[in-house]
């Protein structure tokens, strides 16, 4: 009867851990989880966390939205170590989980329409592209 008592306990204990809630930040909203705060400093600049925070995706596609928004959306070119940071983060705590927290299917960011809201960042960025200080090309190597 011993045993049972303390495997039920065990078994409990267990049970409490994997229910034990992320914290998650008073201001954005984000899991406060391994390297949040760097999604933070390069994500929220442009738009609201409630952006990507409803979104549930896969590695694939959070790798293609974000280079949807380096092409087309006024995103900077990122490091490929932060890109991948980023990645992780928002993979391991937005990624599809269930069925039930799945928004929608993921749409590839090849098919998404241009943004047409400008925001004074954006608009900084397209200005600077017209003036020369960021090229509108990826630097060729020899």
């Amino acid at each position: 009867m011993r045993t049972l008592i303390i495997a039920l306990l065990s078994l409990g204990s267990f049970a409490l851990a994997a229910e034990e809630k992320v914290p998650v930040d008073s201001t954005t909203g984000m899991k406060i989880a391994p390297d949040w705060e760097i999604v933070r400093n390069h994500c929220i600049v442009c738009h609201s966390s409630q952006t990507f925070l409803r979104q549930r995706a896969t590695e694939a596609n959070w790798t293609s939205t974000l280079e949807w928004m380096q092409k087309y959306g006024g995103l900077w070119k990122l490091d490929p170590a932060i890109q991948k940071t980023i990645i992780k983060y928002l993979t391991t705590n937005y990624g599809p989980g269930d069925a039930q927290n799945y928004r929608r299917a993921p749409v590839p960011a090849t098919l998404m329409p241009m943004n047409p809201y400008a925001t004074d960042a954006r608009l900084e960025v397209e200005a600077k592209k017209k003036e020369g200080l960021i090229p509108t090309s990826a630097p060729t190597t020899n």
